[in-house]
């Protein structure tokens, strides 16, 4: 996966601290729908590099695979585990199936900041910058 970021400091030999600028689906091309409120974000990460850059430079940089996996992770997990948890228990009243499936859904979102946590700690993600711009 690539993306346009924008460098913001120089750390080491081969390393750089990029911000990428968070998209949504919408695009935010505010002018056009009237405004739904949202923001846009940025993250920091650090990246791997093999040439001379500095501050300021737009370049383009690639994750792996693995972010789309903890994407999934994030967004289905919990999803599943509310249908699991509603659906195991069919002779409960509808109410309390309902509170077991929001359970159910706690338990993912918790497993999946877990996992984040220790992905993060761990460095399984990582990027690196291909081009620059």
């Amino acid at each position: 996966m690539t993306q346009i970021a924008t460098v913001t400091e120089v750390t080491g030999p081969g390393t750089v601290r990029v911000t990428v600028a968070r998209q949504t689906a919408c695009g935010h091309d505010c002018e056009k729908c009237a405004g739904c409120g949202a923001q846009a974000g940025s993250v920091t990460v650090t990246a791997s590099r093999d040439m001379p850059l500095r501050e300021g430079d737009r370049v383009e940089i690639y994750s792996g695979g693995r972010v789309l996996g903890i994407a999934a992770l994030v967004y289905l997990l919990p999803v599943a585990l509310f249908l699991v948890c509603y659906l195991l228990f069919p002779g409960l009243g509808e109410g309390q199936r309902y509170a077991m499936g929001g359970c159910g859904f706690a338990l993912g979102l918790a497993a999946a900041a877990g996992y984040d946590r220790r992905a993060r700690r761990e460095g399984r993600v990582s990027y690196r910058v291909t081009r620059k711009l």
